[in-house]
C-alpha cells in the first residue's frame, strides 16, 4: 500500500512545485542597473507594452462630448465610467452619492445681434460653456449693448446708465455681474475673458482669439432677492467685433435663455483592485467633472486611470503580475468637492492609506500647447518613499524617451496615432491646485502628474485634437510604474525600495545644501546671523525629510535594522553639511551668533498648534470670513503678509500654483509637535521666504479662535 502511494505523492509534490514556479513573483527587485527602477526589467516592459495611449485617446474623445459641469452631463459621464471600469475588470464598482444641493441646467440659450444686421453670436446648443452655469432665464429683444472695458474698476461705470441694458466686458464676468447688474440694474453680461490669474504668466487674453473662456454665475455677487442675470461668454475675436460695431453706432441684442435650478447630487465612481493584505490601500484619483469639451482637463486623467485599471487587471489575469499586496482604490469624482465629500464618509475607515496618486491634465500635446510633463513631490512635512519612486520613474522615462527615435525600442513609450515628441519630464516642488492637496492635508502622501501649462486651459480650446496619444501613454506608464511600487512593495521588495529612497535622498539633500549656501552667500554681512539660522533650517529640514522618507518604508514591511541604519547614516552627513555651512558663514568675517529672541519669537516657540480632528480641510479663508470685527485687523495683517509673500515668490520666478492657497499650505505644518517658530523655519525651507513671526502667530491664533486648531501646549 505504501509503495503504491509513493508515485502519487511524488506527482502531487511535482505539481505543487510546478505551480509555485509558474506563479508570478513580486514585480519589485533590486535597483535595476539598466532602468534605475526597483521594478524588474520584464515588468517595466510589460507595463509599457500592455498600456495604450491610443485607447486612452479614444476615451478622451468620448468623455469630451459631455458637459460634466452640470449634474445631468456629469451623471451621464459617471454612468459610462462605471460600466467601462467594470468592463476593464475593476471590482466593487459603485456610485457613491454626494450630498444633495442646488443644481442648475439649461434647456435653451441664444445671443443674437438684432441690429444693424441680425445674426447669431453664440448659443448653448453650439457651445454649452458659452452660457455659464448659474445663469438665469431671460427673454428680451432690442436690448442696448454697452461696453464697460474690463469692468473691474468703478471708473468703468462712471456716467453710464445701465438699467435694462446688456454690458460687454473684457474682464472676468463676476465684476460686471456685481457692479453692472447688482448695483446699476443691467440685465445681463457678455464677457470675452479667457485667462484665470494663475495662468497669466503663460497666456494673455487675445493670444488665442477664438477661444471662449469658462465661468460661473454666483448669487453671492448680488444683493439678496436680485434675480440671477444671464451671462454669455464669447471669444476675444467676437468681443472685438462687437466693440467695433459699437464704434460705428448703437448695437441692439436679442437674448433668449431658459434655465432652472433643482435639488440633486453628483456621484463618486469608486472601485478596487483587491489586495492580499487587509486594511491597506493605495488611492488613485482623477476628477471627472468639467465643461465640454475639457479634453486635457480632465478627460485625459479620467481616461488614463481607466487604462491603468485595464492594464493591471490584464497583467494579473495573464499571470505577469500577482495580485497587489495593498488594495488599489480608484476614484473618479468632482474636483475638490468630491474629495471633501469622500473624506467626510471615509476618513475614519479602518484602513491605512499609504499614498495617493492624482491624475489631472495629463495629455496636452507638449508642442502644440506649449506644455511640459511634470510630477510633484509631496510637501516636506509629509515625506514619503513616493518621492524617490517618482524621481526614478522620471529619470528612466527621460533617459529612454528623450529623443524622437530612441535606440532601446523595448523602453520606448509611444503610440500608433500620436506624436514623436521627445520627452523631458520634470520633478517639481510641492504645489497645490488639485485633489492631491486634500490627501496631503489628511496626512496621506499625495503626488500629482500633470501637463502644465496648457494653451487651451479652461477654454473651448481644450479639445481632443490638442491631446497627444503619445503623451497619454507616457502619463499612464508614469502612473503604473509608481503605483506598482507603492501597491506591491513588501518584505525584501520594501527593503530595496528603502535603498532607492536612500540613493535619491542624497541628491535631494545636496540640492538643499546648495540652496542654503547660495542664500547665505547672497545676504549682506549685517543680515548674516539671521540668514545663517534660516540656512541651517534648510539643511536640517532636508535631512529630516529624507529620514522620514526612509521610515515610511517600514510599514510596507521593510526590515527595521537596515532602514534605521540608513537613517542613522544621514546624521553624520548632516553634521558635515552644517559644518560646511558654518565655514561659509565664518569666511564672511561676521558674527554668526543669533540675536536675543524677541517677545514674539518666544511666544512662537511656546505655541505648538495641532489640528482639531475632523477639521483637516478647513481653510483660512473660511475662518477669516467668519471672524469677529475685533479680529479683522489680525485677518488683514495675515492677508497682507501672504500677499507680500506671493508677490515675492512670483518675482523670484515661482509658478503660480506653487503658492496657491499659501496660508493653508503653511497651516498644514501643524502636527502637535512643531512650534510656530519651527513651522516658520520649515516654511522657509519649503518656499525660501521668511514669514514674519508675528503674522504666523496671528494666523495660527485665528485658526485656534475659529475652532480649527488647538494647542498641544
Amino acid at each position: 500500500m505504501r509503495t503504491r502511494l509513493r508515485p502519487f505523492a511524488s506527482l502531487v509534490v511535482l505539481a505543487a512545485l510546478s505551480a509555485a514556479a509558474q506563479s508570478p513573483t513580486s514585480p519589485l527587485g533590486p535597483v535595476s542597473p539598466t532602468t534605475g527602477l526597483v521594478l524588474r526589467d520584464e515588468v517595466v516592459r510589460a507595463l509599457i507594452q500592455e498600456s495604450s495611449g491610443d485607447r486612452i485617446h479614444d476615451n478622451v474623445q468620448r468623455i469630451s462630448l459631455l458637459a460634466r459641469d452640470t449634474q445631468g452631463g456629469y451623471a451621464e459621464a459617471a454612468g459610462w465610467m462605471k460600466a467601462a471600469a467594470e468592463a476593464a475588470g475593476l471590482q466593487e464598482v459603485r456610485l457613491e452619492a454626494m450630498k444633495d444641493g442646488p443644481q442648475w441646467r439649461a434647456s435653451h440659450g441664444e445671443l443674437w445681434v438684432a441690429s444693424p444686421h441680425r445674426h447669431k453670436v453664440t448659443s448653448y446648443a453650439d457651445l454649452p460653456m458659452s452660457l455659464p452655469a448659474g445663469s438665469g432665464s431671460f427673454e428680451g429683444t432690442g436690448l442696448e449693448l454697452v461696453d464697460v472695458g474690463t469692468g473691474m474698476q468703478d471708473a468703468d461705470y462712471v456716467g453710464r446708465e445701465l438699467k435694462g441694458k446688456v454690458v460687454i466686458t473684457r474682464g472676468p464676468p463676476g465684476f460686471a455681474v456685481r457692479k453692472a447688474v447688482g448695483e446699476r440694474g443691467a440685465v445681463g453680461v457678455i464677457s470675452s475673458y479667457t485667462t484665470p490669474p494663475w495662468n497669466a504668466p503663460h497666456r494673455m487674453d487675445g493670444d488665442f482669439p477664438d477661444q471662449v473662456g469658462w465661468a460661473r454665475v454666483s448669487s453671492a455677487l448680488l444683493p439678496p432677492g436680485t434675480p440671477l442675470p444671464f451671462v454669455f461668454m464669447v471669444s476675444d475675436r467676437q468681443g472685438r467685433e462687437l466693440r467695433a460695431q459699437l464704434q460705428t453706432g448703437p448695437v441692439k441684442v436679442d437674448v433668449s435663455v431658459a434655465t432652472e435650478t433643482f435639488e440633486g447630487h453628483y456621484s463618486i465612481v469608486s472601485g478596487v483592485i483587491p489586495g492580499t493584505r487587509a486594511g491597506e490601500e493605495v488611492v488613485l484619483t482623477a476628477h471627472l467633472d468639467h465643461y465640454k469639451p475639457g479634453a486635457d482637463d480632465n478627460a485625459s486623467g479620467a481616461a488614463t486611470l481607466l487604462e491603468m485599471v485595464r492594464t493591471y487587471t490584464t497583467l494579473i489575469r495573464r499571470g505577469v503580475l500577482p495580485p497587489p499586496v495593498r488594495t488599489v482604490r480608484v476614484l473618479w469624482l468632482p474636483e475638490f468637492d468630491g474629495t471633501r465629500d469622500w473624506f467626510s464618509h471615509h476618513a475614519d475607515d479602518p484602513v491605512r492609506r499609504v499614498a495617493n496618486f492624482n491624475f489631472d491634465m495629463l495629455g496636452a500635446s507638449l508642442t502644440r500647447t506649449h506644455s511640459r510633463f511634470m510630477a510633484t513631490y509631496t510637501p516636506d512635512w509629509n515625506a514619503s518613499f513616493v518621492n524617490a519612486v517618482s524621481e526614478s520613474t522620471v529619470d528612466f522615462m527621460n533617459r529612454f524617451n528623450g529623443v524622437a527615435y530612441p535606440p532601446r525600442k523595448d523602453f520606448r513609450i509611444g503610440s500608433v496615432t500620436g506624436s514623436q515628441d521627445p520627452l523631458d519630464v520634470h520633478m517639481e516642488r510641492y504645489s497645490r491646485g488639485s485633489d492631491h492637496q486634500l490627501f496631503n492635508d489628511h496626512g496621506i502622501p499625495g503626488v500629482a502628474f500633470s501637463t502644465w501649462p496648457d494653451d487651451g486651459y479652461h477654454t473651448s480650446g481644450d479639445r481632443p485634437e490638442n491631446v497627444d496619444p503619445t503623451q497619454l501613454h507616457r502619463a499612464a506608464f508614469a502612473g503604473l510604474a509608481s503605483v506598482t511600487v507603492a501597491a506591491w512593495a513588501e518584505g525584501t521588495g520594501a527593503l530595496e525600495l528603502a535603498r532607492l529612497v536612500s540613493v535619491h535622498g542624497v541628491r535631494r539633500v545636496a540640492e538643499d545644501e546648495f540652496s542654503a549656501r547660495r542664500d547665505l552667500a547672497s545676504v549682506p554681512a549685517a543680515e548674516l546671523p539671521g540668514a545663517y539660522r534660516l540656512a541651517r533650517a534648510v539643511v536640517r529640514a532636508g535631512y529630516q525629510r529624507e529620514r522620514e522618507a526612509l521610515r515610511s518604508c517600514l510599514p510596507l514591511g521593510a526590515p527595521a535594522a537596515p532602514v534605521q541604519a540608513m537613517a542613522k547614516a544621514l546624521e553624520a552627513t548632516e553634521a558635515q553639511a552644517l559644518k560646511r555651512l558654518e565655514a561659509d558663514g565664518k569666511a564672511r568675517g561676521a558674527s554668526l551668533r543669533e540675536p536675543t529672541p524677541t517677545e514674539a519669537e518666544r511666544r512662537a516657540r511656546a505655541f505648538i498648534p495641532r489640528r482639531v480632528k475632523g477639521q483637516e480641510l478647513a481653510s483660512f479663508d473660511e475662518v477669516a470670513g467668519k471672524a469677529s470685527p475685533e479680529a479683522q485687523p489680525r485677518v488683514a495683517a495675515v492677508q497682507a503678509v501672504m500677499t507680500a509673500a506671493t508677490t515675492a515668490l512670483r518675482e523670484r520666478g515661482e509658478d503660480e500654483l506653487r503658492f496657491y492657497q499659501l496660508p493653508d499650505a503653511i497651516l498644514s505644518y501643524a502636527d502637535g509637535r512643531r512650534s510656530v517658530e519651527d513651522i516658520r523655519e520649515a516654511a522657509y525651507a519649503e518656499y525660501g521666504h521668511a514669514f514674519p513671526v508675528e503674522a504666523l502667530l496671528d494666523l495660527f491664533g485665528l485658526m485656534e479662535q475659529g475652532g480649527i486648531m488647538t494647542r498641544a501646549r
